[in-house]
Order: C-alpha cells, then sequence, then structure tokens
C-alpha cells in the first residue's frame, strides 16, 4: 500500500471525498479528477514506477488548485477572477502557499476528526499548551497586525519563510516545471526522477486533500467571506504580480 492510500483511507479524508458532490460544477470535476490522479499516482507506485507517479500526483494537485480557485470564484472573491486556472506558475503560487500555509499553522498542533454526531469536521488546535475545539474552517485562523486588525494579505510572512523573494521565485519556478523535469529529457541526459518518490507522494497528497477541503470551505460558507481565504488570494495575486515585474 502507498503513501498515498494511508492519507486517503483516513477518516477526515473519506468524509472529504463524499463531500465533493456538493461543490459546484466547475469545482466538482477538477476535484474528483484530482482524486482520480492520486488513485493512479498510487497504484502506478505499487506496480514499481515512481516516475509516472510523481507526474500523477503533481497532476493532482493542479487539479485541486483549480478546483479551490474555480470554488472561490463563483463564491464572492472577487480577488480570485485574478488567477489563471491554465497558468502553470500561478497554480504553482497557489500550492506553495498552501504548503506554507499548513507550515505555518504546524505549531497549534492540527488535529482533525470527524464528528459523527453531526457529520462534520471537527479542528482541536492547541494554544499555550490549552487545547481548543471548533468546527474545522478556515475561518478559525486569520492574520492580523499588532493592532489586531485583520491584514489585507500575508506576503511578508510568506517571504519570510524563504531566504530572500528570488529564493520564493526559485521554489515556484521549481513547481511550475517540476511536470516536465519527470518526463522530458534534455541536451544534458534523461530525468532519473524524484531522490524520495515516497516523500513527494505524500506532500502532493496532502495538499490536494486540503486544497479540496478549502473548496468545500469556501461553498459552505458563501454567505459570508473567510479572511484567511481572501488573505490568501490576496498572497498569490501579489507573489505573480512579483513575478511578472
Amino acid at each position: 500500500m502507498s503513501v498515498i492510500d494511508g492519507l486517503l483511507e483516513s477518516e477526515a479524508a473519506q468524509w472529504i471525498v463524499g463531500q465533493i458532490d456538493n461543490l459546484p460544477n466547475r469545482a466538482k470535476f477538477r476535484a474528483f479528477n484530482s482524486l482520480r490522479s492520486l488513485q493512479w499516482a498510487s497504484r502506478i507506485y505499487d506496480a514499481g514506477m515512481p516516475i509516472p507517479a510523481c507526474f500523477c500526483a503533481l497532476h493532482a494537485t493542479e487539479e485541486a488548485v483549480a478546483s479551490f480557485v474555480s470554488c472561490a470564484k463563483v463564491s464572492g472573491y472577487s480577488a480570485a477572477k485574478q488567477i489563471n486556472i491554465h497558468d502553470h506558475r500561478a497554480k504553482s503560487v497557489v500550492s506553495l502557499m498552501a504548503q506554507k500555509v499548513s507550515e505555518m499553522m504546524a505549531e497549534f498542533k492540527l488535529a482533525v476528526a470527524v464528528d459523527k454526531k453531526t457529520d462534520t469536521l471537527a479542528l482541536r488546535f492547541m494554544i499555550e499548551g490549552v487545547a481548543h475545539y471548533r468546527n474545522a474552517s478556515a475561518s478559525v485562523f486569520h492574520f492580523r497586525d499588532e493592532q489586531e486588525n485583520f491584514l489585507t494579505d500575508f506576503y511578508e510572512e510568506l517571504v519570510g519563510t524563504f531566504e530572500n523573494i528570488d529564493a520564493l521565485r526559485n521554489a515556484v519556478e521549481r513547481g511550475q516545471i517540476a511536470r516536465n523535469e519527470i518526463f522530458y529529457a534534455s541536451s544534458n541526459g534523461y530525468p532519473s526522477g524524484f531522490v524520495y518518490p515516497e516523500a513527494s507522494l505524500k506532500r502532493e497528497c496532502q495538499i490536494s486533500i486540503g486544497l479540496i477541503w478549502a473548496a468545500l470551505d469556501v461553498d459552505a460558507n458563501k454567505s459570508k467571506l473567510i479572511p484567511l481565504i481572501q488573505q490568501s488570494i490576496q498572497t498569490t495575486n501579489l507573489v505573480i504580480a512579483q513575478f511578472q515585474k
């Protein structure tokens, strides 16, 4: 059994998968395709072919990005309309942003489980050693300034996770061309794939499921925009604009 199977078989992941059909069509079909690509990646890896397995996993992430952005566009997040889901660089920015947000939240020791009484996801997080429980939603977290006002973005915080903007640009560009580098040879040789394919499969599966969950969260809260989602989309636009200078 591949690492993807282990992740997809968790109760939380199964709940997320079971909710995909409730998404608007432009997000739903991309989410289902993301899931299908993860399943392909798992089977191909188990068959002893890690390179095409990683290719499918990367494709799953791109489709999950497209699902999230598409859902945001039809749910009132006007800034999402600036993100071109056919642009590989833009999709790479979104997936990297999702990964970094997850890393930032790690200090809260997040845990997610299915509340079977309400058929919803429940979230546990720790603050100064005290456990807090909420319905799982991105609305639980957001970025504020020193005066406790909502920030419009977390661009500076994102760049701060790298040495500088050039390091951020390099990370995005690596993600942008990763799919091609897996398969295509060059004048210098042919690709050997990832050194640690299991780590790649795990990362792409976690990002994909996380973005599909974010799409579900956005859709479930159409009546009220979620600050962290707004901040994430604006941060994505700022990074893309920086690259276009």
